[in-house]
């Protein structure tokens, strides 16, 4: 049993991978944590350490090194590092996505990242973002590799306002063969666009198609399958991206009223993330 966890910062790749070393009784091994480490020693703070890399392959060589060697030597075990999936084999390689404000929100928090402080929220976006950037480019100039490619991995979960039990679950699941499905967000990032059905039911055998933009899923097709997935019990909802507008957010602010989400929520059960969307759209 391998797994990997790739994905955003502040996407839950820790806090997962440990959940999922514990329910598997494997090791878990962070890449994330030693690539702090080495920022601590080089007294640089997390975005200085890591536009550093870009220039100083020796960090990056240390991270992929130690992957190796993990996969030359260990059966079973569990590790979050951006480039686990390259390194890793026989793995089940997962991708964690969450949104910049999320992610932001969530580091924030943590006392435990000592390194990452912001004076605001909106600080914490542009430095997570530059951030990125620069990973992406320097993973995509060492390896030939884009690390944010759905395609590189076995599951896609969108981890905005998704508990880790339920992320984890989802992935020991897959891992074993029990669940199928490449795409996952939490039931409450589902946006529907369209009024729910007087009473009809329908089938949640297949995976839901939501356009997705900022980490929402918005679904403006048939309302009784949207029915049949929301009312599924699973608290993730398995779903197949489709092409949606560039302006989607806007339209869905514009088309999706307060009073069609709580009618979906009394059909469904479910409290719409979308609604505190709707509620700084009509403060503003």
């Amino acid at each position: 049993m391998r797994i990997t966890l790739s994905g955003d910062l502040g996407s839950g790749k820790s806090s997962v991978g440990r959940r999922l070393a514990e329910i598997l009784g494997v090791p878990h091994y962070s890449a994330g944590s030693l690539f702090r480490e080495i920022g601590r020693i080089s007294n640089l703070d997390a975005l200085r350490t890591n536009l550093a890399a870009e220039n100083n392959v020796e960090i990056d060589n240390a991270v992929d090194s130690r992957t190796r060697d993990l996969d030359r030597t260990v059966p079973s075990f569990v590790i979050d590092a951006r480039m686990a999936w390259h390194f890793v084999t026989g793995a089940t390689k997962v991708y964690l996505s969450v949104s910049p404000l999320t992610a932001a929100e969530r580091i924030m928090a943590d006392g435990a990242r000592g390194s990452e402080t912001y004076a605001s929220v909106a600080a914490a976006v542009a430095a997570l973002a530059e951030r990125r950037a620069s990973e992406t480019k320097r993973y995509r100039r060492l390896y030939g590799v884009d690390i944010t490619d759905a395609g590189n991995y076995d599951l896609f979960i969108i981890t905005d306002d998704a508990a880790i039990e339920d992320i984890a679950d989802v992935i020991v699941a897959a891992a074993k063969g029990r669940l199928p499905g490449k795409y996952w967000l939490p039931r409450t990032r589902v946006v529907p666009m369209i009024a729910p059905p007087d009473g009809a039911s329908g089938d949640a055998a297949g995976p839901l198609p939501l356009m997705i933009a900022d980490n929402f899923g918005f679904h403006d097709g048939d309302a009784a399958a949207l029915v049949a997935s929301l009312a599924s019990g699973l608290p993730l909802v398995r779903y197949e991206p489709v092409a949606g507008s560039t302006d989607l957010m806007v339209r869905a602010k514009r088309t999706v009223k307060p009073g069609m989400l709580d009618a979906w929520r009394k059909a469904t059960g479910v409290d719409f993330a979308f609604s505190r969307v709707l509620g700084s759209a009509t403060a503003a």
